[in-house]
């Protein structure tokens, strides 16, 4: 059983980490939607974790809830509807139709601090360099801590309640 963390990217290639459950099966880089869900195809992955936003606030304008709630939290998210995390916001909603497994929305970097995990924790376990291949990672352990039913819902975002696999 596979799953998969998708670090979107607008300008930059789109990193995509695969893991059957805690073993890193592969990562890849996709310049396009086809790319991506073309790896994805080759994996068929039970659920895809997206690092995007997924929905947009009521009205079009400002923040939703979950990044109010974060912020209060202590965590920063971006806008979905600022500058690029426009676009972002439209290609991910756009992206997740496509996908034929369950999508979730995720944050990488808020999902690490959930499990108590650093970035060079993980680039060092999984023996990666590039900060995008981290996230993708920990998209593809939230994931599969999601699977497991190890995790919360901060409104559509979801967060490990656990560390896994390191």
């Amino acid at each position: 059983m596979f799953f998969a963390g998708v670090d979107l990217a607008l300008v930059r290639p789109t990193a995509i980490a695969v893991l059957g459950e805690c073993e890193l099966v592969t990562l890849a880089w996709a310049l396009g939607d086809g790319d991506i869900l073309r790896v994805l195809s080759l994996w068929k992955p039970r659920v895809v974790a997206i690092d995007a936003p997924l929905s947009t606030p009521p009205g079009g304008r400002g923040l939703r809830d979950v990044e109010r709630e974060l912020r209060r939290l202590g965590h920063r998210l971006l806008p979905p509807m600022m500058g690029p995390m426009r676009k972002l916001t439209e290609r991910g909603m756009e992206l997740a139709k496509r996908i034929e497994s369950e999508v979730i929305e995720v944050h990488p970097l808020t999902s690490l601090r959930a499990m108590g995990l650093a970035k060079r924790e993980v680039a060092q376990h999984f023996g990666v360099e590039s900060p995008d291949l981290v996230d993708a990672i920990a998209a593809a352990l939230t994931a599969y801590a999601y699977h497991r039913g190890y995790y919360t819902r901060v409104g559509p975002l979801v967060l490990p309640i656990r560390r896994f696999c390191l």
